[in-house]
């Protein structure tokens, strides 16, 4: 499923969604991408496992990292798994980081390296949603 220009959410293989928003710059994308994300997660149940790509992304406003950080904590138990691949900017990722914390689950990291994630995932993928989590991550 794609949603607008926005935001992409899609589950192509086995229990992986991928999610690349563009850009967040308030409370009601928010909002509207964690509505795609359920409807996606609905397919697959509580083993789903989120490999999401953070790159393109930039500073949040206030309200839209504490908007974040609730929704990712509504979910805590809806997945196995959830990676972020954030860029460069070592203030993006700060805050990124400060919001996965909020969410208060260990099994929510933020990766800088590709294949780092991809080894993090593939503890509890199959190598066909693990070659699928490469495959969306190496898109451009």
């Amino acid at each position: 499923m794609s949603v607008g220009a926005s935001f992409h959410v899609a589950r192509k293989v086995g229990r992986l969604i991928e999610l690349r928003p563009e850009p967040l710059y308030s409370v009601d994308l928010v909002a509207a991408l964690g509505n795609a994300a359920k409807a996606v997660m609905r397919g697959v149940g509580t083993e789903c496992v989120f490999c999401m790509d953070w790159r393109r992304l930039r500073l949040f406003a206030p309200e839209v990292a504490d908007a974040l950080a609730a929704l990712m904590k509504g979910g805590n138990a809806r997945f196995l798994r959830s990676a972020v691949l954030i860029g460069d900017n070592a203030t993006f990722g700060l805050q990124v980081e400060r919001v996965i914390k909020a969410a208060n689950n260990p099994s929510r990291r933020a990766f800088r390296d590709v294949n780092e994630l991809l080894a993090w995932l593939g503890e509890v993928t199959t190598p066909e949603e693990n070659g699928r989590a490469r495959q969306f991550l190496l898109e451009t």
